[in-house]
């Protein structure tokens, strides 16, 4: 009985995570609390004149969450957040969600009362579709990184979250890094503002990924600058054709039979695809990830996970290659990179990262950012795409 409790909740945890971050440090900040907390402050003069970008170091949970470490208030309160390009705004859980809200309460939750720098704003947000349930309210403060501080940042204390996912996060909330379209509307997004408020070099940022079983460090993400020494060769631009999510057109999707020497195409005729930050799958049109799955030799696991396809993982590193073609570039990934291996509590899984997508879009999330640099370009409306450089 206690192994299969064991077994029971392991597979929950791995099923929950494939639902759908260097330098000083300060963490000691004035308290000025004759302040009412109500009033704009701009702290911008106290920032470092040295620092005019940002390193965050990313982590990986079960090498499918991708997060880094964020601090809202004075003093500071640390979240875990996910750097997400398919949200436009910044949310994090609040110390107001009820006691019977279990992913809310299974997080870390920001206290508005224990900050000097906090303001109110008060205007109710909720979301509901068929992956989640989100609701809160606004509220105003400001967040600092390792050295920067970006201020009067608007964001979303969130007192529901849905049980699925949420409960299952590593990560306590997001950092939107979507176009502000995606936005509440009059809020400006928090990489917005570190461009407004002049704390970025380059209206860019870049997301490089470390493949490394052996450390629990996914790679890094810079906010307002590049690192071109871990990108191999020239970047491959592709234009965004849609400024809300990252969507950039793919010429085509290839992939090699298991048993056939023949080569099979999807999205032949170009197809709109978003970078997603958030995830570690790969998600397109159902039809063409079951016929994906089917090439792969993947099972679909009913009904534990539904839309969830697993492989052996005794096999799983001669599976074929996937490549993906960009502006008449080919970029390959390898399975071993691809399939998702997860070991929890000693249990093993191998699975597929393609599954279906609820809006029958395609989606390119961490099985092939892994291996690939790409700069997100505000200015020129572009992503760089290289291959990365370990």
């Amino acid at each position: 009985m206690i192994f299969l409790t064991r077994y029971f909740w392991a597979i929950l945890v791995i099923w929950g995570s494939f639902s759908t971050n260097s330098g000083f440090v300060i963490d000691i900040y004035r308290d000025d609390s004759s302040r009412s907390g109500n009033e704009l402050i701009d702290y911008s003069s106290a920032r470092k004149d040295t620092w005019d970008y940002e390193v965050v170091t990313l982590y990986k949970f079960l090498n499918a969450e991708y997060y880094g470490i964020i601090r809202i208030g004075r003093p500071a309160q640390e979240f875990k957040v996910v750097f997400d390009t398919a949200w436009g705004d910044s949310w994090v859980p609040s110390q107001h969600c009820g006691f019977t809200e279990l992913s809310c309460m299974l997080h870390k939750r920001y206290d508005s009362s224990k900050s000097s720098t906090y303001r109110e704003n008060g205007t109710l947000f909720s979301r509901k579709d068929s992956e989640l349930e989100l609701s809160g309210f606004l509220s105003v403060d400001n967040f600092h990184l390792e050295h920067l501080e970006v201020v009067n940042q608007t964001f979303i204390e969130m007192t529901h979250m849905s049980w699925k996912p949420f409960s299952f996060w590593k990560a306590d909330g997001i950092i939107g890094l979507g176009w502000k379209t995606l936005a509440i509307d009059g809020t400006v997004p928090f990489f917005y503002n570190m461009i407004k408020q002049k704390i970025a070099k380059q209206n860019i940022f870049t997301f490089y990924m470390n493949r490394d079983e052996t450390t629990n460090k996914a790679g890094k993400l810079i906010l307002g600058n590049t690192e071109r020494s871990h990108a191999k060769g020239n970047l491959t631009y592709v234009r965004v054709v849609k400024k809300g999510y990252w969507t950039i057109v793919m010429d085509r999707l290839t992939i090699e039979g298991k048993k056939t020497n023949k080569t099979y195409a999807f999205c032949k005729n170009n197809c709109q695809v978003v970078m997603d930050t958030s995830a570690n799958t790969i998600s397109g049109p159902a039809n063409e990830i079951q016929a994906i799955n089917n090439l792969l030799g993947a099972k679909q696991v009913w009904p534990y996970w539904p839309y969830k396809y697993m492989v052996h993982c005794r096999e799983y590193a001669l599976l074929p290659h996937v490549t993906f073609v960009f502006n008449d570039r080919e970029f390959t990934i390898e399975s071993k990179y691809y399939i998702q291996h997860v070991v929890y509590d000693g249990v093993e899984a191998c699975l597929s990262p393609f599954v279906p997508s609820p809006l029958d879009i395609w989606e390119l999330g961490g099985a092939f950012l892994m291996q690939f640099y790409t700069e997100f370009d505000f200015d020129n409306e572009r992503i760089g795409i290289a291959e990365t450089v370990f």
